[in-house]
This record gives structure tokens, C-alpha cells and sequence, in this order.
């Protein structure tokens, strides 16, 4: 080792002193600031560099998968950064939720989220690999749709009443299909059974579109579906749309009973949100939230959204955390009353 002559050790001592003061003055209190941490970098904002990847629970074609593409591409903008989807399908949304929950919280990867990965998978599955509650970050609502029990437009079934009085005419002959056991479309029509006080056979599927797939090609004989999902069928006349899960008829749809008429108070509705794993900077939370809001704001969306029967819905993340908590409640008497449970 290179020995100093006295005059180089007096200048490097004036310079390690002039250090430790510029050190003081910028941080005071805190010299170990003077360094970048990496929680405080990853807190800063979302990495421009690199895509966001946008979890979507299930198959594509579906109601969620629809509405996040719709709305990825304004995001995207907005964030100056791309956003790619993945869909990650598997046992009611769980899969893609559980890969979510467990990822590092620095804003590339995000859960777009209905209402059976925020609640009812909660009461549904006794055992999940994560808590719904406190392994996600909540962001924002993002909108809101309802139910439509639909049935093949050559079938026998024209009106709620008419599938009523054939159920009970002939018990035990009648299947239903879902997007998956313990779905929101199977919790929906299992619901709509419970209350006119009949029984049929419970067909889950991979997602709303095979289930569509299966009613028309006559596999089943109704199915409660997302609205997206359906409408195009009613429109070229292949499904018959019996009633909405809405509390009143739809402006879209204003020939379409609300089964609210039937049974008051009945109501089920695909509520979506956007979400992010556990520990998700407040930072980051805002900035996609903030970005999330002027594109639900937009006109183009808005329109978009309608023309889908859906109403742009936001929220604080306070407010998405506290209505998911209430609705956790509100579907586990749900789950427990109509006697559905995990395969």
C-alpha cells in the first residue's frame, strides 16, 4: 500500500471533512439518505422502461378481459408506458390472483379484478394461497355491469314465468352453465333458483364465453351472463334475454325485466377494479389512480362503456377497500344460504 506524504494526508483529511459537512447540511439527521434506497426508489413512480403487465383472472372474451383491453390503451397513454395483458385463467380467478398477490409491489404488475376475485372467492374457497383483504393494494373501481339470464332463442322458455313452470313440471331435466364454479354468473343463477324455488343442474366452464358456446349449441339451457358477453348473441337473435340482475330495466334493453320486479331487492352486479399486490407505494397507487380517472373520464370511453351496458364507476382505494370488505360479509351468507361450495 502506497504510503501518503504529509501534505496528501492533510488534503484527503479537508476533503473527508468537507464531505461529512455536505452530508450533514443535505440530510441532516439521516446521513444513510445520502444514499438511494431501493424501497425509496421503487416508490418514486412506475418503471417506464418496462411494459406494465395487467393480470386479467380470466379466459378472453369475457366481461373482464373486454373491459380491461377497453380501458388498457387510454392507460397506457396516460402513463406513457405499454400495458400488455395476461390472462391467467384458472379455479375462479384464484390463479392469477394468487401470482398477483405474491409479486414484488413496485407497479409492473397489477390485477384487473370482478367481483368474484374481490369477494366471493373469499367465502367461496375456505383455503385460498392468499387473503383477499390484506395481500392486495387497492386502487380504484373501474365500472360496474349486471347479470343477464339468457336462454336459446328455439328453446320453449320465453318469459322468467315460463322457465319457472317448466322447472317445476319437470324437475331434475334442466342444466345451467357458469364461467366457473363459484363465479359470479354461477353465484347469480344460483340466487335467481334459490328464490323461485326450483332446482337445475349446476354445468361450470372455463370462462363466460365457452358457457355462452355450450347454451347455444344447446349443451345447456340457460345461463346468467355477463352482459358483454351476451348481447351480441341477442342482437343477431340467437339468445333470448329473459331479465337483468339490475335493480331497474336497462335504457339499452327496456323490453328486459329486472328479476327485481319479480323479487324485490334482488341484485347482483359485475363490479370491476383495478388492484395491486400487497405493499404497493402510495406513490405508485396515486399515479395509476390519477391515470386510471381521466380515462374514465374521457368521452371516448364513456361512450365505448355504454354501448356495453356499463357505467364507469370510480373510487378511492379506501373505498374500494372498505366495500369489498362489506361485500366479502354480504356474499359469505350468500355462498352459506345457497348451499354452493368448492369442487
Amino acid at each position: 500500500m502506497k504510503t501518503l506524504n504529509p501534505l496528501q494526508l492533510n488534503n484527503l483529511l479537508r476533503l473527508m471533512v468537507i464531505y461529512s459537512v455536505l452530508v450533514f447540511l443535505i440530510f441532516p439527521g439521516n446521513p444513510s439518505l445520502a444514499a438511494p434506497q431501493k424501497n425509496d426508489i421503487q416508490s418514486l413512480s412506475v418503471n417506464h422502461t418496462k411494459p406494465i403487465r395487467l393480470i386479467v383472472p380470466w379466459p378472453p372474451g369475457g366481461t373482464a378481459d373486454t373491459l380491461a383491453r377497453i380501458v388498457s390503451a387510454p392507460l397506457a397513454i396516460q402513463l406513457e408506458q405499454n400495458i400488455v395483458i395476461d390472462n391467467r385463467v384458472g379455479a375462479s380467478s384464484t390463479v392469477g390472483t394468487a401470482m398477483v398477490a405474491n409479486v414484488t409491489p413496485n407497479g409492473q404488475t397489477l390485477l384487473y379484478a370482478d367481483v368474484s376475485t374481490m369477494t366471493i372467492n373469499a367465502s367461496f374457497y375456505p383455503k385460498l394461497a392468499y387473503n383477499t383483504l390484506t395481500d392486495l393494494t387497492p386502487i380504484s373501481k373501474v365500472g360496474v355491469t349486471p347479470l343477464i339470464m339468457v336462454v336459446n332463442f328455439n328453446g320453449s322458455m320465453h318469459s322468467v314465468q315460463e322457465l319457472i313452470a317448466l322447472s317445476k313440471a319437470n324437475p331434475g331435466r334442466y342444466n345451467f352453465s357458469s364461467a366457473g364454479n363459484g363465479s359470479t354468473l354461477h353465484l347469480g343463477a344460483e340466487m335467481f333458483l334459490a328464490r323461485a324455488g326450483i332446482s337445475w343442474i349446476h354445468v361450470p366452464y372455463k370462462g363466460g364465453s365457452p358457457a355462452i358456446s355450450a347454451l347455444l349449441s344447446s349443451e345447456v339451457q340457460m345461463n346468467c351472463s355477463g352482459l358483454i358477453a351476451a348481447m351480441p348473441h341477442i342482437q343477431a337473435g340467437s339468445l333470448r334475454a329473459l331479465a337483468t340482475t339490475h335493480p331497474i330495466r336497462l335504457s339499452s334493453l327496456p323490453e328486459v325485466p329486472a328479476l327485481a320486479e319479480l323479487y324485490p331487492g334482488f341484485q347482483v352486479l359485475l363490479v370491476n377494479g383495478l388492484l395491486g399486490p400487497k405493499g404497493l407505494p402510495d406513490p405508485v397507487v396515486n399515479k395509476l389512480r390519477e391515470a386510471l380517472l381521466k380515462v374514465l373520464a374521457s368521452k371516448d370511453l364513456m361512450a365505448r362503456f355504454e354501448a356495453l351496458g356499463v357505467e364507469p364507476q370510480s373510487s378511492t382505494p379506501s373505498e374500494l377497500f372498505e366495500w369489498m370488505k362489506g361485500e366479502i360479509s354480504r356474499y359469505a351468507k350468500i355462498v352459506k344460504q345457497t348451499g354452493i361450495h368448492a369442487d
